[in-house]
């Protein structure tokens, strides 16, 4: 809960209505009484009770300014120079039937932004703070001013929907529009959110594009189109934690789709340092990507993020798996992968290379690849 000290507070009387405002560094509150009735009092929203000598001039509606979560004060009769003063974190607008007569006391009302419940998922609203005249406290599993949805996964918890479709996320401070991947196409039940759509015949995403290492995105629209061949980076690449990588690899009309599980802050913080972080699939669980069709060379089956070559002339991969002919990963020969690069097809981007003695022969396959995360 956000705690706010009483550096300074200014009451402006005009009528009914009084100003206040309480910083605590640059962060300021302003609160607007609007509204005194007589004879009644707000019941079931108490958040203190306190008794207050009139040393200060309108202690109750001091107090209000200082606590956070206040929205509205009931005010008692005065009793040797002390006042009674309830302070409720609710108000006559959201809760009409529990504002009732009480004798000797006053309802005491104020402007309240968080009457419009314009925080999501559970989030708290607490009233009179920064421009929008409302702060919103979130809930760990989600951010943004409002407490935005900021990932597919929080979506699918949220909502439980297992129907793809386009959300507007919360994401590096901004709002971005993406198709979630709801329920199991392939990888397992959830919400997926997109990170990359690679192209294996185009060198956007080589293993050598700055793409890799910044936090530049390409082609946001993208994000929105599933599992199509338009090429996207898109803000998830370096603020979207996860527990799951969901890989995908199409061919023609069949897309095959294996899952990393690997927990990080950012798939941005597995790849741009350019060290090598390993994984342990196996190479039958890579082949998957590609069908019946891949193919590897049986030696050096190194795995991971940023796997090179010893010799990085040859094969490298951001994502993928390595092999080799000879019983190192000096010359190899073959790979299966993202954002590839290297001998014996430095043009290939995504997809599989193999050559001299391979499982399954000689391949070339330019692939449409696909990472998502969870």
């Amino acid at each position: 809960m956000l705690n706010v000290l009483m550096c300074a507070i200014l009451l402006v009387s005009s009528g009914l209505i009084q100003e206040a405002t309480c910083s605590e560094g640059t962060c300021k509150r302003h609160v607007k009484f609007i509204s005194e009735v007589d004879g009644r009092a707000l019941l079931g929203h108490l958040i203190k009770n306190l008794t207050l000598s009139l040393d200060v001039r309108n202690p109750c509606r001091s107090q209000c300014v200082m606590e956070s979560r206040c929205v509205s004060i009931n005010i008692g009769p005065v009793i040797n120079d002390k006042v009674i003063c309830e302070l409720s974190n609710s108000d006559h607008s959201l809760h009409p039937d529990d504002l009732e007569a009480r004798p000797g006391f006053t309802y005491t009302g104020t402007e309240n932004a968080c009457s419009s419940n314009p925080c999501f998922n559970n989030g708290t609203c607490l009233s009179g703070f920064t421009n929008k005249k409302y702060h919103c406290v979130c809930p760990a599993n989600s951010t943004g001013e409002n407490c935005e949805i900021e990932s597919c996964r929080i979506f699918y918890d949220v909502y439980k929907s297992r129907v793809s479709q386009l959300v507007t996320l919360h994401v590096d401070s901004r709002p971005i529009s993406v198709l979630c991947h709801l329920g199991d196409f392939g990888c397992g039940d959830g919400g997926w959110t997109p990170v990359m759509k690679i192209d294996g015949n185009k060198i956007t995403f080589h293993y050598t594009s700055t793409y890799w290492s910044d936090k530049n995105e390409y082609n946001l629209p993208g994000g929105e189109t599933g599992f199509d061949s338009q090429e996207t980076k898109l803000p998830t690449f370096w603020n979207t934690s996860f527990s799951k990588i969901c890989l995908g690899m199409k061919i023609g009309l069949q897309i095959n789709f294996i899952v990393i599980n690997k927990q990080a802050n950012s798939l941005y913080s597995m790849i741009a340092d350019g060290q090598y972080r390993a994984t342990s699939l196996g190479r039958d669980t890579w082949k998957k990507l590609l069908g019946s069709q891949a193919s590897l060379q049986l030696n050096c089956n190194s795995e991971g993020f940023n796997v090179v070559s010893t010799d990085s002339f040859y094969s490298k991969a951001r994502i993928g798996i390595l092999g080799n002919n000879a019983n190192d990963c000096k010359l190899c020969d073959s790979r299966i992968g993202f954002g590839t690069g290297g001998f014996p097809n430095d043009s290939n981007t995504c997809g599989n290379e193999a050559r001299y003695v391979a499982d399954n022969g000689d391949k070339h396959i330019k692939a449409m690849g696909y990472i998502l995360v969870q």
